[in-house]
């Protein structure tokens, strides 16, 4: 294929081989939050497991995390062991719904390339 133009890569919803790419290099918050909580509905409950699955800092994890816990998106689950605790993360239905509803509203906005 081709190189994309210079008004192609400037669109944030780059359209390659069908495919809508986000070229964008920045993730909004409402992405990460929704990258975060497609990785626990697809298993990954421990937090570090969740901040490599979605390429993310620990900072940034955590008030994320935080964050989605605060609005009954995540459950959190401490674990009491020998010398310190763990934080395990699942799904909540409110969260599950949030998942769906993005998934059909993104399928419906289709984005077609800049022509120069």
């Amino acid at each position: 294929m081709e190189n994309p133009s210079l008004s192609d890569v400037n669109n944030p919803f780059y359209n390659k081989n069908g495919l809508t790419t986000i070229l964008s290099t920045r993730r909004s918050k409402f992405q990460l939050s929704v990258e975060v909580l497609d990785s626990i509905k697809n298993g990954e409950i421990k937090p570090t497991r969740i901040m490599y699955s979605c390429n993310l800092s620990w900072k940034s994890l955590k008030d994320i995390l935080g964050n989605l816990t605060k609005q009954d998106l995540l459950d959190e689950e401490v674990i009491q062991g020998k010398k310190r605790s763990k934080k395990h993360y699942s799904i909540t239905m409110k969260g599950e719904n949030v998942l769906k509803y993005y998934r059909m509203v993104s399928g419906l906005i289709e984005v077609d390339p800049i022509r120069s």
